[in-house]
């Protein structure tokens, strides 16, 4: 369940921070086909960017020891 809960915090940050990446330096990208009330949200706050890029970093680092956990779990009732 903790694993399912790390997936989609990772999917959502990704798609946000890339959302920004996208508008800022390339004018393309998911915030250009939003409608303007949610684009507008998003950019009156560009803090949630960098709050984006610190959640993917975490949840990454997050993953690795609940994937050994995981593992190490599927292993001891295996054997």
């Amino acid at each position: 369940m903790l694993d399912a809960l790390l997936n989609l915090l990772l999917v959502v940050s990704v798609t946000v921070f890339l959302a920004y990446v996208g508008l800022r330096f390339f004018d393309h990208g998911l915030f250009t086909v939003l409608p303007d009330g949610i684009v507008e949200f998003f950019t009156r706050n560009p803090a949630l960017g960098y709050v984006a890029l610190v959640l993917v970093i975490a949840t990454m680092i997050a993953k690795v020891p609940l994937g050994r956990a995981i593992a190490r779990e599927d292993s001891e009732r295996r054997s």
